[in-house]
């Protein structure tokens, strides 16, 4: 009984200690080139993309794509573009692995 309560003591103590980190930050205008300099702003839209390392080493999840990020964004909205792009990296270092995510937030537009 002893031993299955210390196993339990460490899956939970390994669930949830956490310590976060915040890593470069970027601010852009726009991601591609704007195809018309007529456009309308349909709103602001925020999205993020991550990935997931056991062990700080094994990736078990696909990588977090900042172009992955832009889209989601984008599709929230139904625009053509995101422009005025913030952005920053966020880190994530459990005892079993790390989590990345990227954070995008932006203005989404629209071609008139």
């Amino acid at each position: 009984m002893r031993q299955l309560l210390s196993i339990i003591f460490c899956i939970i103590i390994s669930f949830t200690s956490c310590i976060t980190t915040r890593h470069v930050a970027g601010y852009e205008p726009y991601v591609r080139p704007l195809k018309s300099a007529e456009y309308e702003i349909i709103g602001e839209s925020e999205s993020f993309t991550s990935n997931f390392n056991l062990l700080w080493f094994i990736n078990v999840t696909p990588l977090a794509n900042f172009d992955r990020a832009i889209s989601d964004a984008i599709n929230q909205k139904n625009g053509d573009e995101m422009i005025d792009i913030t952005w920053w990296i966020e880190r994530q270092y459990w005892i079993i692995g790390t989590i990345n995510i990227i954070h995008i937030k932006g203005k989404i537009i629209k071609y008139k």
